[in-house]
């Protein structure tokens, strides 16, 4: 403060001023910038919140009921062997688990996969408690490994 009083009134008045309009521009950089930047961010983040809420909601009206189906009292090995072959895909392994029959198939076409499996849940009654696909080189062409038991 002794070194203020020093100055001459000319001096005293310009860093004066000097301070004020640093003390305005800190506040504005600091934090009037961050508080901004933050609600845009925010802005969109509710923006496409919205907007897969809306899809989610489109999606739930028009998607097809799904069918339950009773389990059947056919083994597991047969069921899973009659509906690949109804669909074409060649097992390489069956490996029955307990309850549980693990299905192993080497090669075979990403769509017809999910049909597949798609089909193994809601139409032969089965529950998958695992699926693993590996892409292979060929386009379009996965390796299957999944673990099966009856729906209760």
């Amino acid at each position: 403060m002794r070194a203020f009083r020093n100055l001459t009134l000319r001096e005293q008045i310009m860093v004066s001023c000097g301070g004020a309009i640093l003390v305005v521009l800190a506040l504005w950089y600091y934090v009037w910038q961050p508080v901004m930047s933050d609600r845009s961010l925010q802005a969109d983040r509710i923006a496409r919140y919205l907007t897969i809420l809306d899809i989610a909601r489109t999606t739930r009206e028009d998607a097809p009921r799904k069918v339950v189906s009773t389990p059947s009292s056919t083994p597991l090995a047969p069921l899973v062997t009659q509906s690949a072959q109804a669909a074409g895909i060649p097992l390489s392994r069956l490996d029955p688990e307990g309850a549980r029959l693990r299905v192993t198939v080497a090669k075979l076409g990403y769509n017809e996969a999910t049909t597949w499996i798609a089909n193994l849940e809601s139409a032969s009654g089965l529950r998958l408690l695992s699926v693993e696909m590996t892409r292979l080189t060929e386009p379009a062409q996965v390796s299957l490994r999944m673990t099966l038991e009856q729906a209760q």
